[in-house]
């Protein structure tokens, strides 16, 4: 059943066209993924589509056709007295019973994923995947695209186009066309330097034709070359028209975008100022609780060392305190050793950067360690590039929240500390960010439950589980042989228990929190 028929469709917006869509449709029990950069409509888009209403600043030409029940869930929910993951878990819940017993139900969903934990994204990727309910899902979560979509949408030269296939099958396509883009544009750049080979041979050609041949006065030579005369006017025409299409083939000659790895110049003067020596920590951790309103929140239970140019992830699930230990490494609050030379950058979604009336280029530069051409490129990779003249108060919220990531990941820092640096980026740009992370030289802790990012990077995780910090050096120590062993006794124990009417409920209490350490 066809529950979305667009036939043709045009956003604009301040009087310039936004988004084009033609001859796409949604049917019965698809999975659709819409992809595309920030600010190229998609959001729009959907709430379009969810019969929304949009300011005056927007115009709407064409018609769409509905045959559906639909539930939206936008990405930007009020979580009211809940954590961001609880009101979207909710939210999800109520939109998916809504349409449970509809054949022609149909969920729009605007980033489904960016308040949830891996665990939570794990119980969302099974709950649509059984679901039979259609689906058009705007994510920057590559994982949960490949795991959940069967097509794509994706933006391009602000036209929507589909794709049949999962997203992991579109990023092969899309490198094929990148590559088949690439090999076209050779060939015509050859063929264009043969055209023009040719045309100067017929200009040569034609410089001979009116020069006067020696021993022959004008008159005489022009008596006995009349003959040629015609030949000359072909030659001349042929090489303008060979003009003609060299420009016109030129016109046509686009070089397909391609995109470069930022490169980070260690020989500038500010990041060798700001390096440490090899052979010391950036920071060490002593064995100790971590507290935050007036509870603890997990316990660091062995030393924590991170190296000077050590990259880690740290995962869990939300409301264990990787917020908290990330603002306590911050200001220093936590027992231990902190390299005298260390200089700490935080990012934290909440926390804007001061609205001045500087511009933002003005601004990034003024603190910016590395050259203009790196500092460039992170402008570029975040979509900030075209607004360097902007002042930072005229910013969006979503533009501030990327000028304050580039601002602190190229700041004069040699320990960053980043609290979900993925959640307001597109596919692109946390791609960029992966490379960023990979090529910086100093050290860096990250907080992210995006796994397809974290898979990207290839570095060391730390894990807050059970009330701990699990550290790679702290899961090495302890023999799984030995985990395996211990937890089946427990657990045959706590059977025991269960069974025994005389046993307490402190005795079973105690066999469970056990139980729940050695997990």
């Amino acid at each position: 059943m066809e529950l979305i028929k667009i036939d043709y469709l045009q956003i604009g917006v301040a009087a310039s066209t936004l988004l084009t869509v033609s001859n796409l449709s949604i049917n019965s029990g698809q999975k659709i993924g819409l992809i595309g950069n920030n600010g190229a409509g998609k959001t729009t888009l959907m709430r379009i589509l969810a019969q929304e209403k949009l300011t005056d600043m927007f115009t709407i030409k064409g018609e769409i056709t509905r045959n559906c029940n639909f539930a939206y869930v936008p990405q930007l929910l009020d979580a009211g007295d809940k954590s961001g993951g609880q009101r979207e878990k909710l939210v999800l819940r109520e939109a998916i019973a809504k349409l449970k017993n509809m054949p022609n139900g149909l969920l729009l969903l605007d980033e489904p994923t960016s308040n949830l934990d891996i665990e939570e994204q794990q119980w969302l990727i099974k709950l649509l995947s059984k679901s039979r309910i259609a689906c058009l899902i705007i994510s920057h979560d590559q994982n949960f695209l490949n795991s959940v979509c069967d097509s794509v949408w994706y933006i391009q030269n602000k036209e929507i186009k589909n794709f049949s296939g999962t997203y992991e099958e579109f990023c092969c396509f899309r490198q094929d066309e990148q590559k088949r883009a690439e090999t076209r544009y050779e060939q015509k750049k050859k063929h264009i330097e043969q055209l023009k080979k040719s045309y100067n041979q017929y200009v040569n050609k034609a410089r001979t034709f009116s020069h006067n041949k020696k021993g022959l006065s004008s008159s005489d030579w022009r008596s006995k070359s009349l003959g040629k005369q015609k030949a000359a006017n072909n030659v001349i025409r042929a090489s303008k028209s060979l003009a003609n299409r060299i420009n016109k083939e030129k016109g046509e000659l686009k070089k397909p975008q391609v995109y470069h790895a930022i490169t980070l110049k260690n020989g500038n003067s500010a990041i060798t100022d700001l390096s440490i020596s090899s052979k010391s920590k950036a920071l060490r951790l002593e064995k100790q609780p971590v507290n935050a309103y007036g509870q603890k929140l997990f316990t660091i239970e062995q030393q924590v060392n991170l190296d000077y140019m050590a990259k880690v992830v740290l995962t869990g699930q939300n409301g264990v305190g990787k917020s908290v230990f990330l603002e306590k490494i911050k200001n220093k609050q936590l027992a231990g050793f902190y390299n005298p030379k260390i200089k700490i950058g935080y990012f934290n979604q909440n926390i804007m950067t001061s609205q001045t009336d500087e511009s933002l280029f003005d601004s990034l530069f003024a603190t910016s360690m590395f050259d203009h051409s790196s500092t460039m490129q992170v402008l570029g990779d975040l979509h900030l590039r075209q607004y360097g003249e902007h002042k930072i108060s005229d910013l969006s919220g979503g533009q501030l929240v990327c000028f304050n990531l580039a601002k602190i990941i190229t700041g004069q820092y040699n320990l960053l500390l980043l609290d979900e640096p993925t959640n307001f980026l597109d596919i692109a740009s946390i791609n960029a960010l992966a490379e960023f992370v990979i090529a910086y030289p100093f050290a860096m802790i990250l907080v992210s439950h995006d796994q397809a990012f974290i898979k990207q990077l290839k570095v060391k995780k730390w894990q807050i589980k059970n009330g701990r910090l699990i550290t790679s050096a702290a899961q090495k120590k302890k023999p799984a042989s030995s985990n395996n062993n211990e937890l089946e006794l427990l657990k045959f124990k706590l059977d025991r228990l269960m069974l025994d009417s005389q046993a307490s409920i402190a005795q079973i209490k105690q066999v469970k929190e056990q139980i729940q350490k050695l997990q």
